[in-house]
């Protein structure tokens, strides 16, 4: 469990500017970046082994559990964007010793059952990065 130290927060600007904290993450499943390979090896080599070259970068798909207070029209978006088709921009803030964002444009792939949490709602979100993810230190 993160407790209520990496937070989520939304772009209603397609990724300008990022708001306030609509969340906290309570438990995060990062997503690894990964690259395609293409064969790329040379006729007449001095040898017999394939050689490669990159091809096109996927940023993965991250998994997290929000906890929010309940009407929060931000959380809800996420859930809408699923069932509109729409694309979100979303950025996770990490706090010291990391002190990074991590900032992306995603599709949403699947959205919990809401769960109340006392004054709260606990929520699983999963989201397929789309494009490159853009890294900054948290200021």
């Amino acid at each position: 469990m993160l407790g209520n130290k990496v937070t989520l927060h939304r772009s209603t600007d397609q990724g300008t500017a990022y708001g306030e904290k609509i969340a906290n993450i309570v438990d995060l499943q990062p997503g690894a970046k990964t690259a395609e390979t293409h064969e790329n090896t040379q006729y007449g080599a001095s040898h017999d082994y394939k050689e490669y070259d990159y091809g096109l970068k996927d940023g993965g798909e991250y998994t997290f559990v929000v906890k929010y207070e309940a009407g929060n029209t931000d959380v809800e978006a996420l859930a809408d964007a699923l069932e509109n088709s729409t694309k979100e921009y979303l950025q996770l803030q990490f706090p010291a010793p990391i002190s990074k964002t991590k900032s992306f444009r995603c599709l949403v792939t699947e959205v919990g059952i809401q769960t109340p949490l006392g004054e709260h709602i606990k929520q699983s979100i999963k989201v397929k990065v789309d494009g490159p993810i853009a890294e900054a230190a948290l200021t």
